[in-house]
């Protein structure tokens, strides 16, 4: 096991690529690493939190993820290449953490054929080159459930260890993504279903993890703003389960045909229901309970990250498909022919997918020519206490030390330039063409009023405005040039 996840470490970091694509969420997660490095209060980032339109990101985030970066951005500065190894450290963690936490009904070569499906997957060999919490989320997830295994076993004279290190882990993994909360009732659900009571080791861990999150909350940063995208609507929910359902059949994309990525979807799903059927024969676990506690919070959400947050269901869904294929009621040559058929269909998505992807230097994001141009300029050509309206607040705060927002969107304008006006913003600016619909309608809105800006830099990708006037309260009334 530990070679077959080293060698899949070892592909990982050789083809770690250079920069860092678009995205915004990273520059925050960097941004409290520096500060935690640096001595800087927590929240002091430059963000400035825009409620109108909380799917930008919250004010701050747990600080989990930026305590494992703090030490590399101490040493390294904003080099994102050391920050992609450590992403690749905890990939390759999870890689091996998760036999042992599958280990139940599957021989060794189906828990090999686990790992190497999971670890060569063309999704998570490109999301590697992304600095964000979503894979030491997992990695810290997978640990929580293996050592709750652990001191659930009465045989075990180190329960107390473990489950004291469920609770931990359970912290840590709360720490990095707050969907992690997720894991404590599952723990005591996973008890209330076998013995009708919680266990003394249950206990343990669920206390651990409390008091360590209730000290976090005592001395740590504290921000109920991640939790105004919640939507407690059922047409959220129907919205989300759609988009949910497309992006997991996303790990099968093969780049050239939409066919083959349903088909095998579909395959796998069926073998991953039977699976899980299977395993709920066998008597329901802590990895039963765990995929429907997490689904619900995630349905709840905005659908604006689906496939990442999908990443902690993934290892779920290829091990219960596993355990549907090793199950199938079929003598053992038809059942070894399917398993030999599937792998070379796998093998050969695989290696169809990696013949469109790029292994050079990330062709878009904060690195590239024009984003450093409009850092430099940033830096250079507006004051300090400058305040900007853009598509990426967090990656220009970051980098540029100046504060910022983004928008609202609304179909009326006049919302928008209130929302300038309260928060005294002199500039916007627009793109990246690669961006969101955040970008699309500062492009609009800036096209909308031309009298109201001055553009003051520009380039292929990127374009500065100086706010001279306010069309929906008079030239300049409110603003601060």
């Amino acid at each position: 096991m530990w070679r077959v996840a080293g060698l899949v470490g070892l592909v990982y970091l050789a083809t770690i690529r250079p920069g860092q694509r678009w995205g915004d969420d990273f520059a925050q997660y960097v941004h409290h690493a520096r500060n935690i490095a640096t001595g800087v209060a927590y929240a002091e980032t430059g963000y400035i939190y825009n409620p109108h339109n909380p799917s930008i990101g919250p004010r701050t985030y747990p600080p989990g993820f930026p305590l494992l970066l703090a030490p590399v951005v101490k040493v390294f500065g904003l080099d994102f290449r050391p920050m992609k190894v450590l992403v690749v450290v905890c990939f390759v963690g999870a890689l091996l953490l998760m036999p042992r936490v599958f280990r139940r009904d599957l021989p060794t070569p189906y828990l090999i054929a686990l790992i190497l499906v999971m670890g060569l997957n063309p999704y998570f060999l490109d999301f590697k080159d992304d600095v964000l919490s979503d894979i030491p989320f997992l990695c810290f997830t997978l640990l929580s459930l293996y050592a709750f295994q652990r001191a659930a076993e009465p045989d075990n004279r180190r329960r107390l260890a473990f489950a004291v290190l469920a609770g931990v882990a359970t912290y840590a993994s709360v720490a990095t993504r707050v969907l992690g909360v997720v894991l404590i009732p599952c723990f005591l659900l996973h008890d209330l279903v076998r013995t009708r009571r919680v266990s003394q080791m249950t206990a343990v861990t669920c206390g651990v993890a409390i008091v360590l999150a209730g000290v976090q909350y005592a001395v740590g940063p504290r921000d109920a703003s991640y939790f105004d995208q919640l939507s407690l609507s059922a047409g959220t929910v129907a919205h989300n389960a759609v988009a949910y359902l497309r992006a997991l059949s996303d790990i099968w994309t093969n780049g050239y045909s939409e066919l083959g990525r349903k088909a095998l979807f579909v395959v796998t799903a069926g073998f991953a229901v039977y699976g899980y059927a299977r395993a709920l024969r066998l008597g329901a676990t802590v990895i039963e309970v765990f995929p429907w506690l997490y689904i619900v919070p995630v349905l709840l959400w905005p659908a604006n990250q689906v496939a990442r947050f999908l990443i902690p269901l993934i290892p779920f869904y290829l091990y219960y498909c596993m355990l549907g294929i090793r199950g199938l009621n079929a003598p053992l040559q038809v059942r070894n022919r399917v398993i030999v058929l599937l792998a070379v269909v796998v093998a050969l998505l695989y290696g169809a997918k990696y013949s469109t992807m790029r292994f050079g230097p990330l062709a878009e994001g904060v690195a590239t020519a024009e984003s450093v141009e409009l850092f430099e300029f940033v830096k250079q050509a507006t004051p300090p206490e400058a305040i900007f309206v853009f598509s990426k607040p967090r990656a220009l705060a970051l980098f540029t030390d100046r504060r910022a927002s983004a928008p609202l969107i609304a179909d009326d304008r006049c919302r928008l330039w209130r929302y300038i006006a309260q928060i005294g913003a002199g500039y916007v600016i627009t793109g990246p063409l690669v961006s969101n619909e955040d970008a699309a309608y500062l492009e609009r809105f800036v096209a909308s009023s031309p009298s109201a800006f001055q553009r003051v830099m520009g380039n292929n990708d990127l374009a500065v405005y100086r706010i001279i006037g306010n069309p929906c309260v008079g030239s300049g009334l409110g603003l601060v040039a």
